[in-house]
């Protein structure tokens, strides 16, 4: 029989495994990690990761899994603020401009924390990876975060725009809202170079809050721009 000690003690080996390769596998990639290094890290035995992952692509998978929970954790206050706050939205389309502009810059504050925080740990650079060439990771990522939080954004900026939710043109807008914010980690290297930053810290990202709140109301306050 398995007792709580012993369940206790496998939980925090796969913990350890996971935490350290997230670590070797946002800095090496998942071709160059070996399960030798990411074993060293995580301080056990090599042949663990076997045991409780059944390989590197079990593990890998595990690795999403993690990244997967946090970002839901981090994003679902705000995703139930939204709910709740549309629920009693008012009829008028201004009201209901306002109202969205105020979501939105709420979600994208939120976007933005978690987006540095796990950049700090590596996993942003793995999501960016798997956006580039997506495996079974990326398929989990996208069915359990990615699509719900695009379709929270897009019906946000249906609500501040007039455009149809459904609209080729309002996906766009909410893809391009995201991209706007990326790029100071996609591209970190050019941007923190061209703004003078030693890297991204709060600091900085309480900086690119402010003038994302600027740009969002610029693009948001005129309505429908082109449908």
């Amino acid at each position: 029989m398995t007792t709580q000690k012993t369940v206790s003690r496998g939980d925090h080996t796969r913990e350890r495994l996971v935490l350290a390769a997230l670590e070797v596998f946002g800095r090496a990639g998942f071709d160059a990690a070996s399960t030798r290094a990411i074993a060293e890290v995580a301080g056990v035995n090599q042949a663990l990761i076997g045991y409780h992952f059944g390989g590197k692509q079990g593990l890998y998978i595990g690795v999403f899994e993690h990244i997967i929970d946090q970002m839901r954790r981090r994003m679902a206050p705000a995703v139930e603020q939204v709910t709740s706050r549309l629920a009693a939205a008012p009829q008028s389309a201004e009201e209901r401009r306002e109202l969205a502009l105020e979501l939105l810059m709420g979600v994208f504050d939120t976007f933005t924390d978690m987006i540095g925080e796990q950049f700090a740990a590596g996993s942003t650079r793995l999501i960016l990876r798997e956006q580039r060439d997506p495996t079974e990771a990326f398929q989990l990522l996208y069915d359990n975060v990615l699509a719900g939080m695009l379709s929270v954004l897009t019906r946000l900026v249906a609500m501040a725009t007039g455009l149809d939710e459904t609209s080729e043109a309002c996906r766009i807008r909410s893809v391009m809202m995201i991209g706007q914010v990326l790029v100071f980690y996609v591209a970190r290297g050019s941007t923190t170079r061209f703004l003078n930053w030693d890297g991204v810290d709060a600091d900085n990202i309480a900086a690119l809050k402010q003038q994302f709140r600027l740009v969002l109301e610029t693009q948001l306050s005129q309505g429908v721009a082109t449908s």
